[in-house]
């Protein structure tokens, strides 16, 4: 890991679309891997000049170092809540890295019920026998 940026992975990241009367809301959130605590982190919308597909929305990555820190590898949060009609996917460029895509997941209250009644039940590992 070096200690100039946070590790980012496509699979820390995840994109849901939430749409009502009003419009659409992507809501783009994740994590990096940062070499000390106090990073800010920031996605910030971006223009790669001449748009050849209007169905993804281009986000740079900003790090902010802290000041006086230690070493100790730290999870940071970022998120973004962007307005679009229509984005299938979500760009996160770097300035020191290739970028990469992550799909935009339209929400469904009904399948996060679901989710929610689960996770509200033990794990198959926590149930003993009598």
């Amino acid at each position: 890991m070096s200690d100039l940026h946070c590790e980012f992975s496509a699979e820390d990241f995840t994109a849901t679309a939430f749409t009502s009367s009003v419009g659409r809301v992507i809501r783009v959130s994740g994590f990096g891997l940062c070499p000390s605590a106090g990073w800010e982190l920031a996605l910030v919308s971006t223009n790669p000049g001449v748009v050849p597909h209007p169905e993804s929305l281009w986000l740079e990555l900003r790090e902010s170092v802290p000041r006086g820190r230690g070493r100790v590898l730290v999870d940071t949060a970022v998120e973004a809540i962007i307005e679009d009609e229509r984005a299938t996917e979500i760009v996160v460029r770097f300035s020191w890295r290739e970028p990469f895509a992550i799909p935009v997941v339209e929400f469904d209250r009904f399948a996060e019920q679901g989710r929610a009644d689960a996770a509200r039940r033990p794990a198959a590992a926590s149930v003993t026998g009598s």
